[in-house]
């Protein structure tokens, strides 16, 4: 949970309610526009949550009336918005006229180790005019924001102190809508014997060039697998699928993407789907006992590489013909959190 700096009585109930799931009654009522993003590690229960929302009155820097400040909870996830003065906010109301042009509210993310964790739209209400993306710096990366939708990434920094790991790789953009050259209307990633088959549509297109089809192993660093031609410019609705034969990814869990490209260059990411394929690998012991563990389910003749957090290569071998290897892992390696990779397969080893 984490603590809220109020100090008027109504900002009490605000609280509770916020940490029950959302703004009060009357706030729903009225239909502010409103966002709420949660902060989760990947198959973690715990979790954290910050809120912005648009009222008549508010300011971009903090005011006791409409803002509540953001401390550290006890789980050591912290996820905040950024007032103009830079003060850290669980609850951040702006003016609504901010709406009328483009704007950027940067975001505080750290969490209490190195791993993968997960931005995850709550509520998402009355922008009827406004496009909201979340911007990843450090990828380069800008991802529209829907209700439900999630954003997954690595974070290399820990948590330490109550300093938080990075307060410049996200931000969330506020765009006023134009009539969009490509409308998504849905896009699917569906697991199937031999293969991932995407499928997704259109509610219209103008100067569409093309859709190339991204794939990832962990949700986070994205390759192009193929090209899709896009229809131009078409008042009514289009459907395209694509097919994935070879979807031999992390843990049995592939991630796929799409980047809509228009004929000036320009380039839409659509939300990420996740579909269950592939062969899933394992390692035995895992916490590795006395600097060995065993390899099992990866292709035959597979490379294999060890990787710690920061990228840097600690081992490589190859795979038998029954897709198994043992790992020695080198003298003097430091304990923590490993990456097994084995061909496009990869699976997490600790090191105790």
């Amino acid at each position: 949970m984490f603590l809220l700096h109020l100090s008027r009585p109504r900002w009490a109930l605000l609280g509770l309610l916020l940490v029950l799931g959302g703004l009060p009654a009357r706030v729903a009522h009225a239909q502010r526009p409103q966002l709420s993003l949660g902060f989760v590690p990947l198959g973690g229960t715990n979790a954290d949550s910050a809120t912005v929302y648009f009222e008549q009155g508010a300011t971009t820097g903090f005011d006791s009336d409409f803002d509540a400040s953001k401390m550290p909870n006890s789980s050591g996830l912290n996820v905040a918005s950024l007032a103009a003065d830079g003060q850290l906010l669980a609850i951040n109301g702006l003016p609504p006229d901010l709406l009328a042009s483009s704007f950027t509210v940067p975001l505080s993310v750290g969490g209490p180790a190195y791993g993968t964790y997960t931005l995850q739209v709550g509520q998402l209400i009355a922008f009827p005019a406004t496009t909201i993306y979340l911007a990843d710096a450090e990828l380069m990366t800008r991802t529209r924001l829907e209700r439900g939708s999630s954003y997954t990434f690595e974070l290399t920094a820990a948590n330490t102190s109550a300093s938080y790991a990075t307060r410049t790789r996200f931000a969330l953009q506020f765009v006023p809508s134009a009539p969009l050259p490509v409308v998504l209307t849905f896009f699917t990633a569906l697991a199937q014997p031999g293969g991932v088959q995407l499928s997704w549509g259109t509610a219209s297109e103008k100067a569409s060039a093309y859709f190339a089809i991204e794939r990832s192993p962990n949700g986070q660093s994205f390759a192009e697998l193929a090209r899709v031609a896009a229809a131009g410019t078409r008042a009514a609705g289009q459907h395209y699928s694509w097919r994935d034969t070879d979807p031999s990814l992390g843990n049995g869990v592939c991630y796929y993407r799409l980047r809509q490209v228009d004929l000036d260059g320009s380039a839409t990411y659509s939300p990420v789907r996740a579909a269950a394929a592939g062969p899933r690998l394992a390692l035995f012991p895992n916490p590795a006992a006395l600097g060995i563990t065993t390899l099992l389910g990866a292709p035959p003749g597979a490379t294999v590489d060890l990787y710690d957090a920061l990228g840097r290569r600690w081992l490589r071998t190859t795979t038998t013909a029954s897709g198994t290897a043992q790992l020695l892992l080198p003298p003097g390696l430091p304990s923590g959190s490993y990456v097994v990779r084995a061909g496009t397969c990869t699976q997490r080893l600790l090191v105790p």
